[in-house]
């Protein structure tokens, strides 16, 4: 086995045979646009007939090393630019500077005017082909030429990058189909930490692009970079302060027409100096957004028809509207410091702090029975708040040391999830038994059979809630290089390094209710002091009601003069609206109540809640080795391995006996602990093929890693009945023994560019997963005898869970995580193509386009369920009906099978327009143990429009109408049983719309 002190010890010996190589030079400079004088990133800079090189940075500068005393000619290009070739002379052990600008190219006699879109477009494209990797780029232009919403909006319209959206907005990257947690996100290569509750996905719609100079996707890793990125990973890129003083602020308002509502803004600055001749660089960056995020949804239920379970009919028809506001505050500092070796040291702190306030209504429609509530309507409102807080603090250095290139850094990353206040009512209103008919379509016409009696619609249910996630993660690392040449056309990098990061992470939840159905309301109150005392109900909404006696609350009782309704989807009718302010009020009044001896409490809490709660020590160490040859200007390999190392630590909580009945058991939990330990080698192989100027074919060879999710290996057992439930009983446990998921990526990508067709990338992939992670859901299970007449729960026994049975001999559902028993295959294509029409006559040569589109593919083995029966004979001979274990091979859920990007720009003087469309076709939300149910999503299409008008050279005013054809989210379910794909569930959002104005100094 590779242990941690032998692979250090390989570090030192490869140290130890790297010397210096002796009578070199070195050559810097910067490259710039010869008219305005900005940086060139992504320039290429070489020496002609030999394999040195460099691409210029995000300031423009480059730097090659190691070139033997000579004269030599260097050859600097740049797309859309006429090449330079300069004479120069390198001498031993000194360094030689040259500056040098480029001049826009030249059709017809007549000079290129370059315009914001074309200059972030070939920015981009000049990154990408200089990179020695496989890489997408979002320049700093582009990002602020005419901004999208968010980081996850931007990111979304690369190849290989679909989104999710959260009332519209978009929060999560899908890359080449797999589900966020499965891509690493960085900003300046310091991990940004996950936002989820239990999965490692991170939500990129509380990042500000304000402080951003570009956005890196990396398509295939190199062995400096973390494994833990199976699907590639994501680096938001911020620069030095800038030489001149830079000042700049954005002002928006916004329209939300869901709402018919105006009352947004998003505030932005942005200051950047330089001191001390240069030495220190101070950015400043800020942000205040308050956003409207409402959203309607329908959602329609099935169950077997009356007369044979290979039919289907309506059962449950629900409207839903959430009226939520986010607020969104960050703050950002930046230092950097020009240090004597020619090197920077770079200090980064980030803040960012999102608050969303959303008030939730549903209304079910009567149907002819089933569920819960037997066909009963039902109105759900809850109130909810959630703050999420991000810190990421870094310091980091790029230094020179005794002929050596060292990167080091440490750095502290923080988030928080919790919900101030979450309470939910539940009122039901009896319509009595078969009042509506059977029906498979248009569920519209069960709203006549509403009796809308609000005087009689009782409250049954209220829930109190409270969550708080927490992960708090450190790291340090070191990475040195060395540049070695041998004659003119060997040269490379020799690169070793090491990470150590530990992450803590937590999550728990607590659910406390009162089934007033069962008469829990109470007459008394003993507060959090021990007092003792009546209800008190003067001067609030509920006096009245109080004076009569209470009792029993209805929800007339919450609405002012019948309150509001809303008709969704401008069609079905949502009605009444509760006030939110009564909502809150009632939970005041009776959070402490109790029965008049003192005895029984008015609210309850429910244990079977805490089934995800967990604390989590997590330990990664990593060493590499990489070699960088380059032979010529042709050839370029990569070559390395890394090994990671992860020790884990786990507490979590089990129940000694199943939850079931009111009220709820008290002290039922007891703690568990676990560990995991884990080594895994990760070789890693690229080649960058260059046989002509205009073309690029690169190959990567190379494995990645996904740990689970953080909820999946915790030692946990709950077992029970949920407290809203009649019949079904849940057990949740873990998986100590899940293994992480390894992948072997193989990938080969082409590209041509030039002036006048900008870049054509094509790409294919293929990823083969092993021990890939699922969770089976809900499988129908419960304790048969064994030879020896004990009851004992096989299922959990071949996965190695050795939890008592706590269910005796009654069914129940299952759900806990496990390792896929064959491997998981992804692959697929990419297209890409950016081009600007600088070459056409007249006003077409103004025009800037950009399309993309890919197609993935997957197979997965899963688990699930197939009934069979079998001869018990205790106590008797009889027949038993049961469920057993199968394996079925399906796509994987969440990836799209097609999917891609167009963006039309243009610009003429001032003024600047684009006109974007996304396109994402169906794929597989969830699916159940059985897979008689599988939900999938509709095919999704949405069309956004920017515009800008640049006043002068520090003010411009800007409009962006997003979903323009007001397009909304929609799922469908499949049903194996009745050989049919129904409607599910539709959401929308509407058009929305920012205005404003950039002020520049």
């Amino acid at each position: 086995m590779i242990t941690t002190n032998k692979i250090f010890a390989i570090i030192i010996i490869c140290l130890w045979f790297t010397v210096e190589s002796l009578g070199q030079g070195i050559l810097r400079g910067v490259i710039t646009d010869s008219l305005s004088e900005k940086p060139l990133i992504g320039a290429n800079v070489y020496l002609i007939g030999t394999s040195l090189g460099a691409a210029a940075d995000m300031e423009g500068q480059y730097i090659v090393r190691a070139i033997p005393e000579g004269s030599y000619i260097l050859k600097v290009s740049y797309i859309g630019y006429k090449p330079k070739e300069i004479p120069i002379q390198i001498s031993n052990n000194s360094t030689t500077e040259l500056n040098t600008s480029l001049s826009l190219d030249v059709i017809e006699g007549q000079e290129v005017v370059v315009t914001g879109q074309m200059m972030g477009q070939i920015s981009a494209i000049n990154q990408q082909r200089t990179s020695n990797t496989i890489i997408n780029v979002v320049s700093e232009e582009k990002i602020k030429e005419l901004a999208d919403v968010n980081a996850a909006e931007t990111i979304g319209r690369l190849p290989g990058v679909s989104i999710l959206r959260s009332g519209g907005e978009a929060n999560k990257i899908i890359l080449r189909g797999l589900d966020s947690k499965f891509t690493n996100i960085t900003i300046d290569g310091i991990k940004v930490p996950p936002t989820d509750a239990t999965s490692r996905g991170v939500d990129l719609s509380m990042i500000s692009q304000s402080s951003l100079a570009g956005i890196e996707l990396y398509k295939a890793l190199t062995p400096d970079k973390d494994g833990d990125a199976l699907a590639g990973s994501v680096n938001l890129v911020t620069r030095k302060a800038p030489e001149v003083r830079k000042l700049r602020t954005d002002l928006k308002g916004g329209f939300n027409n869901l709402m018919h509502s105006a009352n947004q803004y998003d505030f932005s600055f942005q200051y950047g100096e330089r001191f001390f001749s240069n030495v220190l660089g101070v950015q400043l960056f800020g942000n205040l957004e308050n956003r409207i995020r409402s959203n309607e949804r329908i959602n329609v239920d099935y169950g077997d028809s009356d007369t044979s379970r290979f039919d289907y009919h309506i059962e449950n028809f629900l409207l839903e509207f959430t009226d939520e506001i986010r607020k969104r505050e960050g703050f950002s500092i930046f230092l950097d410091f020009n240090t004597p070796d020619d090197g920077t040291i770079r200090f980064n702190n980030v803040y960012s702090k999102t608050n969303r306030n959303y008030f939730w209504s549903t209304r079910d429609y009567p149907t002819r029975g089933g569920g819960t509530f037997n066909g009963q309507t039902v109105y759900n409102h809850r109130d909810r708040e959630q703050d999420l807080k991000t810190i990421n603090s870094s310091i980091r250095g790029d230094n020179n040391l005794l002929g050596f290139g060292v990167s080091w850094g440490l750095s502290f990353a923080q988030s928080e999830s919790e919900f101030p206040f979450d309470y939910g009512l539940l009122f039901v209103e009896p319509n009595g038994m078969g009042i509506a008919p059977e029906i498979k379509t248009n569920p519209a016409q069960l709203i006549p059979y509403a009796v809308n009696n609000f005087g009689n619609a009782d409250l049954q249910w209220a829930y109190y809630r409270t969550q708080d996630n927490f992960d708090k993660e450190r790291t340090a690392f070191i990475d040195i290089s060395k540049d070695y040449e041998f004659g003119k056309l060997f040269s490379g990098q020799f690169k070793i390094g090491g990470k150590y990061k530990t992450k803590d992470r937590s999550n728990s939840r607590t659910e406390d209710f009162t089934p007033y159905y069962l008469g829990r309301w109470f007459t008394h109150e003993r507060l959090p002091d021990g007092t003792f005392r009546p209800k008190d109900f003067t001067g609030t909404y509920f006096e009245d009601w109080w004076r009569g006696g209470g009792g029993t609350a209805f929800i007339a009782d919450f609405l002012y003069n019948n309150s509001n309704s809303r008709d969704v989807y401008g069609s079905y009718a949502l009605y009444p609206l509760i006030m939110q302010d009564r909502l809150r009020q009632w939970w005041d009044l009776n959070k402490y109540g109790v029965d008049p001896t003192g005895n029984e409490l008015e609210v309850w809490e429910n244990p079977l809640i805490r089934f995800d709660d967990y604390f989590v020590t997590e330990r990664v160490s990593a060493a590499y080795l990489m070699n960088t040859l380059k032979i010529g200007q042709i050839f370029t390999l990569i070559a390395g391995l890394r090994v990671e190392r992860e020790e884990n630590d786990y507490a979590s909580v089990y129940m000694t006996r199943r939850a079931q009945g009111f009220p709820p058991p008290n002290n039922v939990f007891a703690d568990t602990t676990s560990s995991y330990s884990q080594n895994v080698l990760l070789p890693n192989f690229n080649l960058s093929f260059k046989p002509y100027e205009f073309m690029n074919l690169r190959i990567a060879v190379y494995k990645a890693l996904s740990r689970p999710d953080f909820n999946m290996r915790i030692d946990r057992l709950t077992a029970g009945r949920p407290a809203e439930s009649t019949s079904d009983f849940v057990v949740f446990v873990g998986n100590p023994n899940l293994k992480t998921a390894q992948a072997w990526n193989y990938e080969i990508n082409t590209s041509f560019y030039g002036n006048e067709i900008g870049l054509i990338s094509v790409s294919a992939y293929y990823k083969e997963i092993k021990d890939m992670y699922h969770m089976l859901n809900n499988f129908v299970s419960k304790a048969v005898r064994n030879e020896d007449g004990v009851l004992t729960d096989t299922l959990m026994r071949k996965f190695g869970i050795n939890w008592p049975n706590l269910m005796g001999s009654t069914p129940y559902n299952l759900t806990f995580p496990y390792n896929s028993p064959e491997a998981t295959k992804v692959w697929g294509f990419e297209f890409e193509h950016q081009i600007n029409f600088h070459f056409l006559p007249g006003l077409l040569r103004n025009f800037v386009l950009t399309y993309n589109a890919s197609l993935v593919r997957s197979e997965t083995t899963l688990y699930g369920q197939e009934t069979i029966s079998y001869i018990d004979s205790i106590p008797i001979p009889h027949i038993v009906f049961t469920n057993i274990l199968v394996t079925k091979k399906q796509r994987l859920e969440g990836m799209p099978d097609f999917y891609g990007n167009i963006s039309l720009g243009y610009d003429i003087e001032g003024f600047s327009v684009r006109l974007s469309l996304f396109h994402k076709g169906k794929h597989i939300d969830s699916f159940d143990a059985d897979g008689n149910n599988v939900r999938e999503t509709l095919v999704f299409n949405r069309i956004d429009l920017a515009m800008k008008q640049k006043i002068n050279d520090n003010l411009s005013f800007f409009l962006n109408i997003n979903n323009l054809t007001n397009s909304e989210d929609g799922y469908t379910r499949v049903y194996k049983l009745w050989n049919s794909e129904l409607f599910d569930q539709s959401e929308k959002y509407g058009l929305t719309a920012d205005f404003g104005l950039t002020l520049e100094l």
